[in-house]
């Protein structure tokens, strides 16, 4: 099969499950990224040979999402790994990631540090998945901790054993000692032995499952059919629940004046804020996303 065959193949069989240009695009990613056939060659070179793509194309008529099917998805510059059981990468976490770079190496040039600057920064990233968060955010603030004199340390925490282990292996990519990953159960886990092994803390930071159970029916087949339900949904009787238990863990955890960052569904987020007063947060702020939808929250720890 050549190139220009594959992309014929995928608009027949793929147009019951996507969009036009969805599939189009579906179909450049997988040359790309699978077959290692640039954009411009997929244009250029129609003709270019890739041999039996049947695999490929079943998995993808499947509904299986192509980061799965390539084994990585794009975030924040770097690829990450990913495989059924971990929750794939989103662009508006990228959004979240940048916000906290952003106030972070802002708050270093302005020395509003609200503790002792002799000790490491830490950032912990509750339910990490991929780890995705955790190292972008060590990558970005690195150099920026280094000309501070920062000791940057960066941890990440599930309960899921799959998601650790890629967030773990992530190292062998990006070749960095940091982070760290450690299995915690957000829920039912102990926050005074958290406390005792990692410590207090300057910036929590979570996208935990958000997704309330009525939504199931607005959502995508390569969602509901692939990605671990645990990392996406919550039960519509408590769509706060994660974030009420990570906001108790962040007052055992943040220094005062400590940082606590949430992605969010835009359905909850007024509630979410008044949650967080209630618990002692100060300067709690709706963000959109580049959407113009309220997609994450910050909050400092003020008692």
């Amino acid at each position: 099969m050549n190139v220009r065959q594959f992309i014929d193949e995928c608009k027949k069989r793929l147009s019951p499950l996507y969009p036009a240009g969805e599939i189009s695009s579906l179909a450049a990613r997988a040359l790309e990224d699978i077959y290692g056939i640039s954009r411009t060659k997929q244009i250029t070179y129609p003709d270019t040979e890739i041999g039996d793509a049947s695999s490929v194309l079943s998995r993808l008529e499947s509904g299986e999402p192509i980061q799965y099917i390539a084994g990585f998805e794009y975030f924040c510059g770097d690829k990450f790994k990913v495989a059924p059981g971990v929750l794939i990468p989103r662009p508006e976490t990228e959004e979240l990631v940048n916000l906290i770079t952003e106030e972070t190496i802002a708050s270093w040039k302005d020395n509003k540090q609200a503790r002792n600057s002799a000790s490491p920064f830490k950032i912990f990233d509750v339910c990490t998945g991929s780890g995705c968060i955790a190292w972008s955010l060590h990558k970005l603030l690195e150099n920026a901790a280094e000309n501070q004199n920062i000791a940057l340390e960066t941890y990440g925490c599930d309960i899921s054993e799959t998601a650790l282990e890629y967030a773990q292996n992530q190292r062998f990519r990006h070749g960095r000692r940091w982070p760290m990953f450690f299995r915690y159960d957000v829920i039912n886990g102990d926050f005074q032995a958290l406390k005792s092994f990692i410590g207090k803390l300057d910036i929590i930071v979570s996208n935990p499952p958000y997704i309330a159970e009525k939504e199931k029916e607005m959502m995508h087949k390569n969602v509901l059919d692939f990605e671990p339900e645990e990392a996406l949904f919550v039960s519509d009787s408590d769509p706060l629940l994660f974030y009420r238990k990570i906001a108790e863990m962040a007052k055992e955890l943040l220094y005062p004046g400590g940082r606590l960052y949430f992605e969010i569904n835009p359905l909850f987020a007024e509630e979410l804020e008044k949650t967080l007063i209630e618990k002692g947060f100060c300067n709690v702020l709706p963000v959109k996303d580049i959407s113009g939808r309220i997609r994450f929250v910050s909050a400092t720890y003020c008692s």
